[in-house]
């Protein structure tokens, strides 16, 4: 009978698995990483990889989720100041420093091409988790900047969309941040008083 790993060891095993993972992920599609590879580099078996995580898409998901606190700092930073005189300038340099910290990221590989493919394959309560700590750190932006004139889910939805604006920085490298800001004016506009 197999005797279970103390709290010690499942520590250190997690611990190896995300190392592993981590340093997969740097040059490795997460599509192309096997169980096997993750769980020889832990020195586990694979059946005891199961007793970890579900899926390695689990694995993965808890690493996006530990990235998404890195990335995501800089507009946390900027949202929670207070002071806000000008709610399109503030989304604008929330997006751009986020953006820094992915571009200076050994891991934007893995953030901007196996992000989505791991969130379409983790169970909705997760994804919804993913979705909630987005919510918060979009409230902790309206809070700041006044008093709403559409509904939140509305202004929420309205961000997200500015957000996603992401792609084409690389389109028009040289006029993003204006086009950016541009952008963020007209939203901001439409969803504050």
């Amino acid at each position: 009978m197999p005797v279970a790993f103390t709290s010690e060891q499942q520590n250190k095993i997690k611990n190896s698995l995300c190392t592993a993972a981590l340093e997969l992920v740097k040059d490795t599609p997460v599509s192309k990483i096997t169980v096997e590879q993750l769980t020889k580099a832990a020195g586990i078996s694979k059946g005891a990889f199961y007793k970890f995580y579900s899926s390695k898409e689990m694995l993965f998901y808890q690493l996006l989720r530990q990235l998404h606190d890195q990335i995501y700092a800089p507009a946390l930073k900027i949202f929670t100041a207070g002071n806000i005189s000008s709610p399109a300038d503030a989304i604008t340099d929330a997006v751009i420093q986020c953006l820094d910290v992915l571009d200076n990221s050994e891991y934007k590989r893995f953030w901007m091409t196996d992000a989505p493919e791991i969130m379409n394959a983790v169970p909705r309560r997760k994804q919804q988790e993913q979705k909630q700590a987005e919510k918060q750190l979009f409230s902790a932006f309206l809070k700041s900047c006044g008093e709403l004139a559409v509904e939140e889910s509305v202004a929420f939805d309205a961000i997200t969309a500015l957000i996603s604006t992401v792609y084409l920085r690389k389109t028009v490298p040289e006029n993003y941040r204006t086009i950016l800001r541009r952008m963020a004016q007209g939203v901001c506009a439409c969803i504050f008083k």
